[in-house]
């Protein structure tokens, strides 16, 4: 049970600090558009986005210690439960509106992490193939690359780029597990150790390109598209690392969790779009 609720407190964290974020997007210099120097000044002088940075650090350190307590098959899809708050967050506050597909894709999410919550227990981990890893996060970057190359000339911006945050963040949690699977001299998952392994570096790498990506996804269209998105992809990443680099034993139960939660947030997306005057509020 200590994996469910250090994840879920994980998740919280993370889900609000991306609100904040959504909050201060509609402000900031459009990432791609503005000097690289004029959005960092923008952003570090926002109390919005900064408090969105504390909350999503916070966020972050429980997720490695999800990680050193669980699976990474099964941990990353439960934290598609604060995909919950988030999409609430984004219709009561932001006035973001939501047919009953979504709304039922939504409730498909909540199933799939209530079912994953039942096999939520703390496993020993498998150190994992480096090299295998290392040729998917290879993969997965120039993927990534074509996918933002084609997406240009998408009608819907955000979607391209929300996929691509999927992806590395998928692959920086897959990462997070790798490092917290070393041996330890002792039982914090953030021990010396960890926080000297190379490994630390593409964690660090795939998650900050995951966070400027999903700041221009923010700019570009609704957070109740964004998030669920890329929550997808980085459930299906870690659920295929996991298998095949980690040994993880993906049961029916499990299976059926994340079927449910990829086919919530694929209902999710299916909305036509508003225009932008409609879709917040200023």
């Amino acid at each position: 049970m200590i994996v469910v609720i250090t994840t879920l407190l994980a998740t919280l964290f993370i889900q609000l600090g991306y609100f904040l974020w959504k909050l201060s997007a509609e402000h900031q210099p459009k990432i791609g558009q503005a000097s690289w120097r004029s959005v960092a000044t923008s952003l570090l002088t926002d109390w919005r986005w900064l408090l969105g940075l504390g909350s999503t650090i916070i966020g972050w350190v429980l997720f490695v210690q999800a990680t050193a307590l669980g699976e990474i098959s099964l941990v990353q899809p439960l934290m598609s439960a604060g995909d919950v708050l988030l999409v609430l967050m984004a219709v009561v506050f932001l006035k973001e509106r939501m047919n009953r597909a979504e709304w039922l894709g939504l409730a498909l999410t909540v199933a799939g992490a209530l079912a994953l919550s039942w096999q939520a227990e703390a496993k020993p981990l498998i150190a994992p193939d480096i090299t295998s890893l290392l040729i998917a996060a290879a993969a997965l970057t120039i993927g990534g690359g074509i996918i933002l190359s084609l997406g240009r000339r998408s009608s819907q911006r955000e979607l391209p780029l929300a996929i691509v945050v999927g992806l590395a963040f998928g692959m920086g949690a897959a990462l997070t597990e790798a490092l917290t699977a070393q041996p330890q001299s002792g039982d914090n998952a953030l021990s010396l150790q960890t926080l000297t392994n190379p490994l630390l570096l593409g964690v660090v790498v795939f998650n900050i390109a995951g966070l400027i990506l999903l700041q221009a996804a923010f700019q570009r269209g609704r957070a109740s598209l964004i998030v669920p998105v890329q929550l997808a992809l980085a459930n299906l990443v870690t659920v295929a690392i996991g298998a095949t680099v980690f040994a993880e034993h993906i049961s029916p139960a499990r299976a059926t969790g994340i079927a449910l939660i990829l086919l919530g947030a694929v209902m999710l997306h299916r909305h036509q779009g508003i225009p932008d005057g409609q879709a917040l509020s200023e």
